[in-house]
């Protein structure tokens, strides 16, 4: 992908329009110094903000990531060309590993029937009585191994899922059942030690303590969980051999990057073999190498370790690795999309189709 070129491309197409980098920066709800790298080729777009950059710029996506206007006798013969291109391009070569066929897995994870009503919110979908229902007749199951993604603009309801789903918060109805345990009806202080024993997370900001080395923050997960101290060292040097942090295992966190903070606080989700991790828009603090490097991270833990992944996303990068995706809108799975045989290119390409679908149906 050719970051110069669109940058120049935006920058042609703004001035065409006879905006200023600061307007196209307040129509998008964004810096100028954001617009003002785009146009001079040192970062790209948020894929956010695609589709609604080529609604104001009046171009089409394929033409935005080719750089230049497509002659529109010519566009249905090279759109999937200069989409699968650019996809390549970003993503890397993959092959998707298929699962061995004929294995049932156990379900890992399974939402029965969650609703979530906040009394006396007045926000929008807001019922007669100043109420939100934020989550609203939820069903899934999440088999051992997967790595399921949820996706959906902001209010569709997928962060207070994951909280019902991690014991911060409990359901107004239905059932979460987490290795056959129905956690809904736990007291807060056996939730607490749910958390502590069943479940990992990873956060955007990471959440690391500052004051301890990065080979303390992981330590601290396994003391927690009263791993004998003997057994601590070895469990940490080889699992941050494996996630290559092993060199900063001496650092503090301010000392590192934020692609190291991050493959940090996968370590400590995934050392004391939870059931399931719960990812809350882990790349969005991070650059795209960084983002990468993670995503790559949390698939190698999916399929050497059999770990079992649940992440909230809005980036199709990030989605692209999983293997199942799940879209939100208006407190409702609408969709689901299964990875299937694809490789990561394709099913990119996939859920750019599914979510343009979606906002269609709005």
């Amino acid at each position: 992908m050719n970051q110069i070129k669109i940058g120049a491309f935006i920058s042609e197409r703004r001035k065409a329009k006879g905006w200023t980098q600061s307007q196209l920066a307040e129509k998008l709800e964004i810096t100028d110094k954001a617009v003002s790298k785009w146009e001079t080729g040192r970062s790209m777009p948020d894929l956010s903000l695609f589709l609604p950059l080529c609604t104001l710029l009046e171009v089409t996506l394929n033409e935005l990531f080719a750089g230049e206007c497509i002659a529109e006798e010519k566009l249905k013969e090279k759109a999937d060309e200069v989409l699968m291109n650019v996809i390549t391009n970003w993503l890397g070569h993959d092959k998707w590993e298929t699962k061995e066929s004929g294995t049932v897995l156990q379900n890992v994870l399974e939402v029965e029937n969650v609703s979530k009503l906040y009394e006396n919110i007045l926000e929008q979908h807001k019922t007669e009585n100043n109420s939100v229902l934020a989550v609203n007749d939820v069903s899934f199951q999440i088999p051992h191994g997967s790595f399921v993604g949820i996706m959906g603009a902001s209010g569709s309801g997928k962060t207070t899922l994951l909280n019902l789903i991690a014991t911060i918060d409990k359901p107004t109805n239905g059932a979460v059942r987490i290795s056959g345990q129905n956690i809904v009806d736990m007291p807060d202080e056996a939730a607490a030690e749910f958390r502590r024993k069943h479940l990992g997370f990873v956060f955007q900001e990471y959440n690391l303590l500052e004051t301890l080395t990065i080979y303390e923050n992981i330590a601290l997960a396994l003391t927690i969980k009263e791993v004998s101290k003997e057994s601590i060292r070895p469990m940490i040097q080889n699992l941050s051999e494996k996630l290559d942090i092993s060199a900063i295992l001496d650092k503090f966190p301010y000392e590192v990057s934020g692609g190291q903070r991050q493959r940090c606080a996968c370590a400590r989700a995934i050392v004391v073999n939870p059931d399931i991790i719960l990812a809350d828009e882990p790349t969005g603090a991070l650059d795209s190498h960084a983002a990468r490097q993670l995503l790559d991270t949390l698939a190698m833990i999916c399929r050497e370790y059999g770990a079992t992944i649940l992440m909230v996303t809005h980036d199709v990068m990030a989605a692209s690795y999983c293997d199942r995706i799940l879209f939100m809108k208006d407190g409702e799975i609408k969709v689901a999309l299964n990875r299937e045989q694809e490789n990561k290119q394709t099913f990119f390409a996939d859920i750019l189709k599914k979510i343009e679908w979606m906002e269609g149906e709005s």
